[in-house]
């Protein structure tokens, strides 16, 4: 049993929504937070609050609401994410803004925000949800893995920095989630994927084609909720979580670029023009 409280961004659904779920039957006192927080109605949680990362006023009033009901935060999971695919050519520049807003930015302004708490219990865990894609890229998925090669950093920095003031800092990095965050990053692109003049539209195609097989053998968000509950009840959690990655994807993570541009070029058909 636990009386430690965590707060947690993004819960509307797939890992969010099944964490708060899970800490909750573990007794920790969970604060589940969301842009609409209607979608946390099925949550039986300590809190439910409204809370957009990319709002400052929305963290800032959300966090002291946390504060001023339990007087602490033990554990912040920064699960809130949003991605878009395309060709980096095809992306705009303010859509790639709106990423790093929510999966870099977002997660800049819940640490100013939680971290002086932590600091002052000189004790705290502060679990970031990253992904594989943060640093294994493949074609289309280049300004999302932008971010979460970012996550990445940031993470790293955070780990060093925060141990001066007993706080510990740990990034998960999940595979392939069966959750709508894939189908809702195909969506937002939609618009981008189905363009007929794109030069990219072959490539598309075979994108559509390659992560429709992928997603048949995708993992249920709950082995990623089991896996942060682990760093956050180990005495001493890794630096790193790899959940839910194949074994395939893990070698081709050990190869240099030279055999990973080898791999991905077979498997969407690229091959350059000839004249």
């Amino acid at each position: 049993m636990s009386s430690k409280t965590v707060l947690i961004t993004g819960c509307s659904t797939g890992i969010g929504h099944d964490l708060a779920r899970r800490l909750t039957l573990a007794k920790y006192t969970v604060i589940a937070t969301a842009r609409h927080p209607e979608t946390l109605a099925d949550l039986h949680v300590a809190l439910q609050l409204p809370l957009d990362v990319t709002d400052p006023t929305s963290v800032a009033s959300a966090t002291a609401e946390v504060i001023r009901c339990f007087g602490r935060i033990d554990i912040l999971v920064n699960n809130a994410g949003y991605a878009l695919r395309g060709a980096v050519e095809d992306i705009s520049v303010e859509q790639v803004q709106k990423m790093f807003d929510v999966n870099v930015y977002g997660v800049m302004r819940m640490i100013r925000a939680v971290v002086p708490h932590m600091r002052q219990q000189k004790a705290g865990r502060v679990i970031n949800i990253g992904s594989i894609g943060g640093k294994l890229v493949i074609p289309v998925n280049g300004t999302y893995s932008a971010t979460k090669f970012a996550l990445e950093a940031l993470s790293d920095a955070l780990r060093m920095e925060l141990a001066l003031f007993g706080i510990q800092v740990v990034l998960i990095e999940p595979g392939n989630i069966r959750t709508n965050f894939m189908a809702m990053a195909q969506a937002n692109a939609k618009e981008i994927l189905s363009n007929p003049d794109s030069p990219y539209q072959a490539l598309y195609q075979k994108y559509l084609r390659v992560t429709t097989t992928m997603r048949q053998h995708e993992s249920e968000p709950e082995i990623v909720s089991q896996v942060v509950q682990q760093a956050i009840e180990a005495s001493k959690p890794k630096a790193r979580y790899i959940v839910a990655v194949p074994i395939s994807n893990r070698i081709v993570l050990r190869l240099g670029d030279a055999a990973r541009d080898f791999i991905f070029r077979r498997m969407f058909k690229i091959a350059p023009s000839v004249e």
